[in-house]
This record gives structure tokens, sequence and C-alpha cells, in this order.
């Protein structure tokens, strides 16, 4: 029987997967099993992890062989004795298993990747961990492409979403600053709501409001998260001259809240091994534009529940995202079916059910 899980995470900022351990360890110490959670201190999963009250330690994770790291790793296994180590992060996935094999405990080492770059050593998943947990079966074929890669060391284990949290917290109020900034904005409202990279296609969406709002000058794009992009893309947009047609909300604890008050939510990603953002709109009868790749595909049915469109092909998502803007009632019938189709296959249940059962090996 599992009675503790670790889990490590060395993100400096919260995006889907962080999420997706917050709501894992919540729902872990729904059914009685005690969450510990490493983290860097006063970072933003140390103070996530605070306002759900789930327990933390600090870990510096500085690099991805951090002596101090391994060693503060060592003491919390020693004195938690873990069933499982859930890592993700290559720094903290790292650390992790040398910890493991140097501490007195030796729990089952499990890393969740959401991101393959570059070519998978075989090494890496065959010695590293006990089994890696990827979200979608395209990273799985993925990974398995290179030969040397025991299938038995590669699972999928699609995200859980917690859709009766992300109910009750779209229908609360937006915090004060962001209500007021979308008020004075246009109020056709599309979301996107991604950590600022490249991949994410923050750019390219800029290029496609540009286009778009010649035609529906009512429209506002509204970009919620952070990272290393955000300079680039305020660049852009005074570039393009559409500044009143873009709000960069940052982070917002929230999204639910801002994707219920928007029409659709658009992911122009160029890559993404599943995305989680496009199934909690589904969740909530959102409808969504999501770029054809990856795993997003296992997500979204074209035409059926969403529309899938080229990723990086500027022509058809502006064709597209004028359709929708035009179609509000075929959108909604489609996001209807989205969200009957989300919460049977997306379930948090179903994800912890999973889970236990690689933690138990199975």
């Amino acid at each position: 029987m599992v009675q503790r899980v670790l889990f490590t995470e060395s993100s400096r900022n919260v995006g889907g997967q962080e999420l997706q351990l917050l709501a894992q360890a919540d729902t872990l110490r729904a059914r009685g099993i005690e969450p510990l959670i490493l983290c860097r201190a006063n970072g933003r999963m140390a103070e996530a992890c605070a306002a759900r009250n789930l327990p933390t330690a600090p870990v510096p994770f500085r690099n991805s062989l951090h002596p101090p790291s391994v060693l503060a790793l060592v003491r919390h296994l020693d004195a938690f004795r873990p069933d499982a180590l859930i890592c993700h992060s290559g720094h903290d996935a790292n650390n992790a298993a040398l910890a493991a094999r140097l501490s007195r405990h030796r729990p089952r080492l499990l890393r969740a990747r959401t991101y393959q770059h570059g070519l998978p050593h075989a090494w890496t998943y065959n010695v590293l961990v006990d089994r890696t947990l990827v979200p979608s079966q395209e990273m799985r074929k993925a990974l398995l492409a290179n030969p040397r890669i025991r299938e038995e060391r590669i699972a999928v284990l699609y995200p859980g979403i917690p859709f009766s949290d992300i109910d009750r917290r779209a229908v609360e109020a937006l915090p004060p600053a962001l209500a007021e900034r979308l008020a004075r904005a246009p109020q056709r409202r599309i979301v996107h709501g991604a950590m600022l990279r490249h991949e994410k296609g923050h750019l390219f969406m800029l290029d496609v409001v540009a286009r778009v709002v010649r035609d529906f000058p009512n429209l506002c794009y509204v970009i919620a998260g952070e990272g290393e992009l955000r300079s680039a893309i305020e660049a852009k947009i005074a570039a393009l001259g559409i500044g009143a047609h873009v709000v960069l909300a940052g982070m917002v604890d929230n999204l639910p809240a801002l994707i219920q008050r928007s029409e659709l939510l658009v992911m122009p990603s160029t890559y993404e091994p599943l995305g989680m953002s496009q199934i909690e709109a589904l969740g909530l009868g959102i409808p969504v534009l999501a770029s054809r790749t990856g795993g997003i595909p296992e997500t979204v049915s074209h035409e059926r529940t969403g529309l899938l469109l080229p990723p990086g092909d500027g022509a058809a998502w502006s064709a597209a995202l004028a359709t929708a803007l035009r179609q509000p009632q075929e959108m909604q019938a489609l996001a209807a079916a989205g969200k009957l189709d989300v919460q049977k296959r997306f379930s948090l249940e179903t994800n912890i059910d999973q889970l236990l059962e690689h933690i138990s090996g199975r």
C-alpha cells in the first residue's frame, strides 16, 4: 500500500507540468497518502504549494549535478522514506536519481517527461529511473524510435484535470487590476495560456491577430503567462501597432476564470507533447483552435470537438480565426462535444489510479 510520495521540482516558473504535480499531490493527500514537494525556496512553486497548504522543503537545484542538492535529497529520502520519488525537470531528475542511490532508502523512481530535446539516449531511460511517464502516445512513439530504449520503461500517463475545481474557480472574480485592464480592452476576447517560450507560438499569433483585427476591430488577444520571451513579444506588439488589441496579463493564478470570460482559446504551438490548456478550455465548454502537432490531436478532434490547424501557417490560422469569430454558435457546438469527450478521458481520478499502478510497479 502506498503511504508517502516525494515530488521534486526544480522549475523556476509554474506551467502545465507544475500544475499537474500540484493537482496530483492534492488528490493523493485526499486519499490519505502523504505528499512532500522539494523545490526551490521562495520560488513560484513554493508559493503555489503554500497557497494549497501542501508541505514543501527547500532544495537549491542549482544544476544537474549539484552536491548540496544531492545531499539535501538524501536527507529527505532517509527521513521521509517515500514509496516513490517522482521527478520532472532535468536538474531535479539527475540529482534525485543520484540521491536515491546514495540513500539508505531506495524508493521507486518515476520521471514525468514532457519534452525530449534532441536524440533520446537509452541510458537515461533504461538506467536513470525505473519508469518514465510521458503525456501522449505521440511522445512515447518518438522516444521508442531509439530501438535501444526498452519499451516497458516508457508508459503513457495522460494528465489528470480537476474539472470540478476548474468549474468552481472559473466563476470566481478576476484580480481587480486584470479585470480593469480587460474592461478597457476590446470585448471579443481570445486567450492564450502558456509560458512565454518560442515553441508556444506567441510571436506567430501576433501576426495572425494583426491580420484579423482589420475585419474584427473589437478583437482582443490576451496572453496569460511569463517567460523569457516577454521583451520580444512587447517589441513585436509595438512593431505591428496592435497594442490596443493585446493584453499581456502576466502570470494569471486563476486561468480558468480568464478562459471562462473568453470567446476562444488558441494554442498555436509549434510542438506540444500533449498540452493542457486546451483540455481545460473544452472542460469549461470554451471553443478551441489549436495546432495539429505533437500530442494535441489526442485531445482535440478536428471539426468534431475543435479546430486543428497547421502550425506556423499564417493564412490557415487567420482564416480559421475569422471563421470562428463569424460562427460562434457552430464553435459552441464543437465545444459542447469536446466537454463530454475530455471529461471522460482526462479525469484526475483516472490519472491518480494509473499513477498508483506505476508506483506499485504494475
